[in-house]
């Protein structure tokens, strides 16, 4: 007996001795109205597998897509590299936009910031929280030749600071510090200027000046590629080129140079290749999941074929070219169609011809291995007409049409079980009546043949 029909037959108690006759009559019966409805689960249960081996194809080839995403991104901005000859001078960030070249860097002067330190006001501050170095509701800031009015919250020297931290971020910053002891606190407004050079710092009420301690700072100033005359800055982060910035770290000894050499560099496009590989393989080992004796059920879909095409090109990618074939590169598929990475290869060729690299990658948009790629996985992912997922919404649909059918024939079944429930329990309850009644009547029977009995012997 089928789940479903020892469900739905189980509330049926007979109380006549062909009871379990009965029971067997309605359960055959509902097995076999049953049949169409396992039919039904059965296809369910298909379409299912259908549609989890169709999300488990998707999540692999999106990786794959998101791969060569990561490919196009190391091209744009990873295939360079800095060496410098004194790293205790500076540091330098090659960025997009960068071209190899080489510079020197001869760091004249660090440069400093202007600071200023508060006067302790009427009384030292002890609580920076309680109390300030003024009581009036608006303080002036002045940074060289720029003012701005300062409007703190409260009259704490911990509101002023934040106030300043505030309203005039782009000019200085302030911090509290204690100039006193331990016991004996004098907290100040300290200022420093966000850039480097002399412009002086004042703080002023209505008073006058709240500065008890000021200096001036100084540009940092540098010398590129052997020029005599100096380069200013009021930062020392430094644009020494497009996409090439330099953190200025210590001043040179005066007539050495640091160099800085940006190069062309194989090894980030090695190890996004490499990405690129294990996910290629993933997809590879995915489709032959669905393949042989023990398939999935996907297998003898045309979508595998498909798919193993879109690979091939992939692996054995040339433009028309042997020279633009990616085997020259170091990037080879083996017999089992798996693709690998000789970064050893890579690294050679692309020292010896870097630009050939460049023009056989090309770009998502403007052609090559790159483009061809895009378009291959974009035909795969596309959440409208890409293959794989036209297929997942295919499936969806197919599932909820099957629920529903479904659904459908098991209230048709439920039907039948309760009408022939009912029609078999009155059936028993007839059965049962008749036999109590021919109890009845045997009984009858006997009784009056034993009276009977009883009298003829008496009589003889």
């Amino acid at each position: 007996m089928s789940s479903i029909t020892a469900a739905i037959t189980q509330g049926f108690t007979g109380v006549s001795k062909f009871a379990s006759s009965l029971q067997s009559v309605l359960s055959r019966s509902v097995a076999i109205a049953s049949l169409p409805l396992d039919s039904l689960n059965a296809g369910l249960n298909s379409l299912n597998a259908r549609q989890s081996a169709l999300q488990s194809l998707d999540t692999t080839f999106l990786s794959l897509q998101q791969s060569i995403g990561s490919l196009q991104s190391t091209l744009s901005s990873g295939l360079l590299n800095s060496s410098i000859s004194d790293a205790g001078i500076v540091s330098a960030n090659v960025k997009s936009g960068a071209i190899a070249g080489s510079y020197s860097l001869e760091v004249v002067n660090l440069g400093s910031y202007s600071t200023a330190l508060s006067n302790p006001g009427t009384t030292p501050v002890t609580n920076p929280d309680t109390q300030g170095i003024s009581a009036e509701a608006t303080i002036t800031l002045h940074v060289g030749g720029t003012t701005t009015t300062i409007t703190p919250g409260g009259t704490s020297l911990r509101d002023l600071v934040t106030a300043i931290n505030t309203q005039a971020s782009d000019q200085v910053q302030a911090t509290l510090v204690n100039v006193g002891s331990g016991s004996s606190p004098d907290y100040r407004l300290s200022l420093r200027a966000v850039n480097l050079g002399s412009d002086s710092i004042d703080i002023q009420d209505s008073a006058g000046s709240l500065i008890a301690n000021a200096s001036t700072g100084a540009l940092a100033s540098y010398k590129v590629n052997g020029l005599p005359t100096a380069v200013q800055s009021t930062t020392r982060t430094i644009t020494l080129a497009p996409g090439l910035t330099v953190n200025l770290l210590s001043q040179s000894v005066p007539g050495q140079p640091t160099t800085i050499n940006v190069l062309n560099s194989p090894s980030a496009l090695a190890s996004a290749f490499s990405s690129f590989a294990r996910t290629y393989n993933a997809a590879v080992d995915a489709i032959n999941t669905q393949h042989g004796a023990s398939g999935g059920a996907l297998q003898g879909d045309s979508l595998l074929q498909s798919l193993t095409n879109v690979l091939h090109k992939l692996g054995t990618y040339n433009d028309g070219s042997p020279s633009s074939a990616l085997a020259n590169f170091g990037i080879t598929l083996d017999q089992s169609g798996h693709l690998s990475v000789s970064t050893a290869t890579l690294t050679s060729v692309t020292n010896a011809d870097f630009q050939r690299l460049l023009t056989t990658l090309g770009s998502s948009t403007g052609g090559g291995f790159l483009k061809t790629a895009t378009d291959l996985l974009a035909g795969v992912e596309d959440p409208i007409t890409g293959s794989i997922r036209s297929q997942e919404t295919s499936a969806t649909n197919a599932i909820t049409a099957q629920q529903k059918r479904v659904a459908d024939e098991q209230a048709v079944i439920t039907d039948i079980q309760k009408n022939l429930t009912a029609q078999i329990a009155r059936a028993d309850a007839s059965i049962a009546s008749l036999q109590s009644q021919l109890s009845y009547v045997t009984g009858l029977f006997a009784a009056y043949n034993g009276t009977t009995t009883s009298n003829s012997t008496n009589a003889l």
